[in-house]
Order: structure tokens, then C-alpha cells, then sequence
């Protein structure tokens, strides 16, 4: 009916409990294998900080996406998602510019398999969101009133952090190895691209939060860029192995931003009222 706040369909529902799982099995890859990737991974990361730094992502989707399909409304599910999928996109792009690095037909069986499940996941889960999207259009309804606008400063210094993150992600899908110039720590071109698509997620996660410019709406996201800025920072702290660049200014640049990331969003990570929309579970998905 005219009017209704849109509700997440239960297509949508199953397709983003799927997808939970699958960026779970990435980031458990990624953080907790960071340093046997050659073995278990769909391509050797030389680098674990690299691994960490990638997998930051894959967690903050997990912890994103749970707490989304915990809630009925699809404003909140939509401001994480669309991220997201950008990054799902960009991870597939870089996936087939550099297609000879992966264990499609070298490595172990563990690695090869990892793979080819890397490539049919990434190759199919693009379409499926076109779907899934699709879909929910179908269902119509719009978006909750904002209860309780970001405070000024904060979301500022995201928006700021955003466009920072975005031009740094783009100059490293465009051209890693300028990046890798000043990055804290090696980087390969298939590595500075993938790092690339994750700066260009977190940047597309704070302009989603910084849009919606309310607490409630917003607030999934800004617990995604919390998470995202604690595991940058973890990166190169527990998985530098001497590979870090510690007395380069890049390294102290690097944690700053990470620092002011966590410090911004989780300024914005409560709500600021008792009127605000209530965000709890529901089973009636249409």
C-alpha cells in the first residue's frame, strides 16, 4: 500500500543468509589461514598482512549480514548491501585479469578446489544479486523517516575518510603498483587490486551511512566500519611478520586512518533515541 515502509522479501532473506556463509568461509580463510594460503586458499597471498587486510571485508559483511537478516526492514539491509555487491563485482574483475595466479591447475587438491569454488561463486553471485534486487523492487514500499540525524561530526570525518578510502581504491585497481609504492607492506598487483576493491567497499560503506544520515538506518554499516577498522588495524600489528615497513611514515599514516574509522563510525554505532524505529527480528518476510 501507498506509504509502507519496505520490508526485506524472503528471496532476498535466503540469498543474503547464503551469502553470510560464504564471505564466513572467505574470512576464516583469510584471517585464521592468513599464513597458509598456498595450501588452502584459492591463490597464495606471500604476504599474511595482505591476507588480514583483504579478509576485513569478508568479517565485516558476516557481522553486516547477521544483523541484518535479524531485522524486517529493508533500508538498513540495502544500505550495507549495495557496498557489497560492488565489492563482489570488483573481486570478480580482478578475479579474471589475473586468472593464472590462481590454483585453477597448480597446487594441492585443497587449493585447487578452493579455486574453482572462488571462480564459480564470484562468476555467480553478481547475476544473483541482479536478481535477488530485482525482486525486492517487485515488492515495492520505501524507506523508514529518519528518527535521529548522524551528529555533525562524526559524520563528517567519515564522509572525509570515504572519499579518501575511494580515491586510494581506485588508483589501486587502476594501477597497484603506485600503491604498492607507499603501502606499508609488499604488494603484488593481483594483491593491490584486491586490496583496491576492499578500500573502494569501506569507501561505498561510509557514503551508504554517511546518505542516510540517521542513526538507526545507518547503523548496520557504521558496525561494519568498526569491525573493517579494528582488522586493518590487526593486519599489520598480528600479521606483519617482519614484512612491515615500520619506520616509513606510510605505516603510521595507515593505522591513523584505521584509528579515526573505528573512532568515526563507532560514534555512530548507538541510537539516539527512544523514538527511534526498532530494528528486531521478524519472521513475516514477504
Amino acid at each position: 500500500m501507498t506509504g509502507a515502509v519496505a520490508r526485506t522479501t524472503r528471496v532476498m532473506w535466503w540469498f543474503g543468509a547464503v551469502s553470510v556463509a560464504v564471505s564466513g568461509g572467505a574470512a576464516v580463510q583469510l584471517l585464521v589461514g592468513a599464513r597458509v594460503t598456498e595450501i588452502y586458499f584459492a591463490w597464495t597471498i606471500a604476504v599474511p598482512a595482505s591476507a588480514a587486510f583483504i579478509g576485513l571485508f569478508y568479517l565485516a559483511s558476516v557481522v553486516m549480514g547477521v544483523l541484518a537478516l535479524r531485522q524486517p526492514l529493508w533500508a538498513p539491509a540495502r544500505t550495507v548491501l549495495v557496498p557489497v555487491v560492488v565489492f563482489v563485482t570488483l573481486v570478480l574483475v580482478t578475479t579474471l585479469l589475473h586468472l593464472g595466479t590462481f590454483h585453477l591447475t597448480a597446487g594441492g587438491t585443497l587449493a585447487r578446489l578452493a579455486a574453482w569454488v572462488w571462480l564459480v561463486v564470484y562468476v555467480a553471485t553478481p547475476l544473483g544479486y541482479v536478481f535477488a534486487f530485482w525482486w525486492q523492487a517487485r515488492a515495492g514500499g520505501g524507506d523508514p523517516p529518519r528518527s535521529a540525524p548522524l551528529p555533525a561530526a562524526p559524520r563528517a570525518v567519515l564522509g572525509v575518510v570515504g572519499v579518501v578510502l575511494g580515491l586510494l581504491g581506485v588508483t589501486a585497481m587502476v594501477v597497484p603498483l603506485v600503491v604498492a609504492a607507499f603501502w606499508p607492506w609488499a604488494l603484488t598487483p593481483l594483491t593491490g587490486r584486491m586490496i583496491g576493491a576492499t578500500l573502494l567497499g569501506l569507501a561505498l560503506l561510509a557514503a551508504s551511512v554517511v546518505r542516510t544520515n540517521d542513526r538507526v538506518t545507518g547503523r548496520i554499516g557504521a558496525i561494519g566500519l568498526v569491525v573493517g577498522g579494528v582488522v586493518a588495524i590487526a593486519a599489520p600489528v598480528g600479521y606483519g611478520s617482519g614484512a612491515v615497513q615500520w619506520s616509513a611514515p606510510a605505516v603510521w599514516i595507515y593505522l591513523a586512518v584505521a584509528v579515526v574509522v573505528v573512532v568515526g563510525a563507532g560514534a555512530l554505532t548507538t541510537t539516539g533515541s527512544s523514538n527511534d524505529v526498532q530494528m528486531e527480528p521478524d519472521a513475516s518476510l514477504s
